[in-house]
């Protein structure tokens, strides 16, 4: 099925917080406070773990009207169903100098968080996303996408930086292996 994918915009910035903010993360309790922040932050585990979900909302909302914060989401018809984190991978504080070598000067786009509803995963959502993020770095101009799946059997459910199979169906290559994360890079 194909589902309707809209870029995040200011417009969209309630519907976001609300998609996220009324998801059972039961699964991974410690997610439904993030609200997709915790890439963009740069603050110690301790400072990140003592923030709350209103100021995390809080700070989605204000980057998110100012155009800072971006990715996608998915609809089904009216209904939100997914959100896909793709950004200039220098807006992604925790990884700063993490991929220079990796990098270098290029325009680098990185996907890095999907979040699929419960009752549409394994339907080709984060897929659909997928394509949207690189169509749309592709036409920005970016020289290369990078992502870092995790692998995780026991546990697919915690799949949110999307499956390395996905990554392999759209041309991306492993570049490196830390433990259980792949790094994965497609060149534009």
């Amino acid at each position: 099925m194909i589902y309707e994918i809209e870029q995040l915009k200011p417009e969209l910035a309630t519907t976001f917080t609300d998609y996220l903010g009324n998801l059972d993360f039961g699964h991974a309790p410690h997610w439904a406070t993030c609200y997709c922040r915790y890439y963009h932050s740069n603050c110690s585990m301790e400072a990140w773990q003592q923030r709350t979900g209103e100021q995390n909302r809080q700070e989605a909302l204000e980057q998110i009207k100012s155009s800072k914060m971006k990715g996608y989401l998915a609809f089904d018809g009216d209904k939100c169903i997914g959100w896909c984190n793709a950004n200039n991978v220098n807006e992604y504080l925790r990884f700063e100098n993490d991929l220079d070598t990796i990098i270098k000067d290029k325009k680098t786009g990185c996907v890095i968080c999907f979040v699929i509803h419960p009752e549409y995963r394994g339907r080709g959502v984060a897929r659909q996303l997928l394509k949207q993020a690189i169509a749309d770095f592709k036409s920005q101009g970016y020289e290369a996408v990078i992502a870092l799946p995790i692998e995780n059997k026991n546990e697919p459910e915690k799949l949110y930086r999307g499956t390395l199979n996905m990554y392999k169906e759209n041309g991306f290559k492993e570049v490196e292996k830390d433990g259980n994360m792949s790094i994965m890079w497609l060149d534009l």
